[in-house]
This record gives C-alpha cells, structure tokens and sequence, in this order.
C-alpha cells in the first residue's frame, strides 16, 4: 500500500503456471483513491491467460519425414479487464454493464515455417483477435437541445479483426581468399553474408459498414450546413476498437555483414577476426491499397564496430 497526502494505493498480484500443459494464469486487482475528491479508481480484477506454442497436428510417435501440417503451430493469450473511475459513494450502487468498462479480449496467432530449396525459409501465419464486450454506446443529435445523445445499448458484442502474412528470406554467404599470387598478404579470408527477406500482409478494411464497427450522426452547424460526424460504439472500451483502412503491404529488407579475417601471430589459431561492417541494412514498403504515397521512405542503418569498446 502506498499513500500520500493526496493519494492512495493498493494492488495484490496472483500468478500460477502449470508446466505440464505450458499455461500461466495471472490476476491482479488495483485501487486508487484521491482522497481530496474521493474519487476511487478500481481495477477488480484484471486476468491474464496464456498458452505456450502448441503443434495440434503433429504425431506422437512419427514414422517417417515430418509432413507439413505438422509444422503449424498455434499459441493463445486471453485477458479480461473490469475496471471504474467514480465517486466512493457510488461504488455499491454502480451498474456492471452500464458503470463499469469490461470486456475480454482473445488473441489467436497460428504460423508454420516451411523449407523451399532447402534454402529459403516461407512463413506464412494468420492473427485473429476477437474482443467480447458487453455494451455498446450509439451516438444522435438531438436538434432541440442541441447536444449530442448516448444510448447505451446493453448485450454481447464480438468485435474482431484479423490479418494474414507471408514472408520468405534466406541467408547467402560469400567468400574471399587471396590468390596464390598473394601469399605475402596478412589477409586470409573476407566474408560476406548477405540476408534478403520479402513479406506480405493483408488485412481487410475495418471501418466498413458491414462490421458495424463504425457509425455516423448528422447534425447542422451555426451556418446551417448539415455536418456528418462519425464516431465508434466501441470508442473507449476496455481493449478498443479495430483501425479503419484496408492494408496490402509488401515489405522489402537487406542486411550484410562483412568481417575479414588477417593472419596473426598473437593469436593461438593463427587467425584474428576483424569486422569491416557489422551491419549495412535496408528497409522499403509498398501499400498497394493507399491512394496516395503508397511507396515509404528508404530506412538505412550501418554499424561499424571500430573497437571492443566502441561502435559506430
């Protein structure tokens, strides 16, 4: 607990794992008070459920060449969240769906990472998150007393999104050796890995009418032009709302890494490793659903290792 002249806290933690099946559930409960209005801010409870990465497809006892659809993994985390910001008084009498803000929110990622050529990694995944709230709030103009109405709608409400991606990558190395010619050179081999990675991802557009998570009122201003305002029922709950805008992105990247290696007499293996650059990395992406600058910047990091100490 702790307090001051103007606030006080409290909060108790539980957290519980059970290795045999890779869960871990933790709780906590928190409490505020500002003792000079006597406004309370209480969180009862707050809930985390989470599942290690599972294989649902993969045999116990393999024959043969692991197949595909035993690569597809699958991991779960859930929370749940009720929480309230009000007077001390109105505490027992506040309403759970009408008072308190609460709602439980579901994450689903499933991913499988395959093998083209031997030498190019695919990894293709899928996200799902589903949120499960208990009101919603819709939104009016009232033309008589000029203000904005709320209607809170009580019930369950599932409001998710989802999104799905592709990458590949793979990584090359190049080698460089002095020609025989070159024996008197102290350099014995120059090496360059280069890491190549192409992705894609897809996610439909949110903020269309037919989820619903998305509404409009009209009203008319002191000019008399009608104003379309759009807002969302969903609009300050517990875990938010989806974002507006469709998005197909393809992302581009490239790292290199050079290091040399120079004949040394200091050191036991004959060899000593120098680091010319420790990384030169380039970043670009293309939005194909943007109507305008579908192309972003050019990101570039170097690194240069210029001592044990020092980087650059």
């Amino acid at each position: 607990v702790l307090s001051s002249q103007s606030m006080r806290t409290s909060s108790i933690s539980y957290s519980h794992t059970f290795p045999s099946i890779g869960l871990t559930v933790s709780s906590s409960m928190n409490l505020s008070q500002n003792v000079k209005d006597s406004i309370i801010s209480l969180n009862l409870p707050s809930l985390n459920i989470s599942l290690a990465k599972k294989y649902p497809f993969k045999r116990r006892k393999r024959k043969g060449d692991e197949r595909w659809y035993e690569k597809i993994s699958v991991s779960y985390s859930g929370q749940f969240n009720n929480s309230i910001s009000t007077k001390e008084y109105k505490i027992l009498k506040s309403n759970f769906l009408t008072d308190w803000s609460n709602g439980v929110k579901h994450t689903i990622p499933i991913s499988a990472t395959f093998q083209l050529f031997d030498h190019i990694n695919i990894t293709p995944s899928f996200n799902y998150t589903a949120r499960w709230y208990f009101k919603k709030i819709n939104q009016s103009w009232d033309d008589v007393t000029n203000s904005v109405v709320r209607d809170t709608v009580s019930g369950f409400h599932r409001v998710y999104n989802y999104n799905l991606s592709l990458s590949a990558n793979t990584t090359l190395y190049g080698y460089y050796k002095p020609a025989w010619f070159m024996k008197k050179s102290r350099i014995h081999t120059v090496r360059h890995v280069f890491k190549p990675s192409l992705s894609f991802s897809y996610a439909p557009d949110f903020g269309n009418e037919r989820y619903g998570y998305y509404g409009t009122y009209v009203y008319t201003d002191e000019d008399g032009e009608a104003r379309t305002v759009e807002y969302s029922p969903y609009q300050g709950m517990a875990f938010g709302v989806p974002g507006k805008g469709m998005q197909k992105s393809f992302n581009f990247s490239i790292d290199n890494n050079l290091e040399m290696k120079v004949k040394s007499d200091k050191d036991t293996t004959g060899v000593k490793k120098i680091s010319l650059i420790d990384q030169l990395s380039a970043n670009m992406s293309y939005n194909a659903a943007a109507q305008t600058r579908p192309w972003s910047d050019l990101s570039m990091n170097l690194r240069l290792k210029l001592t044990k100490s020092y980087t650059f």
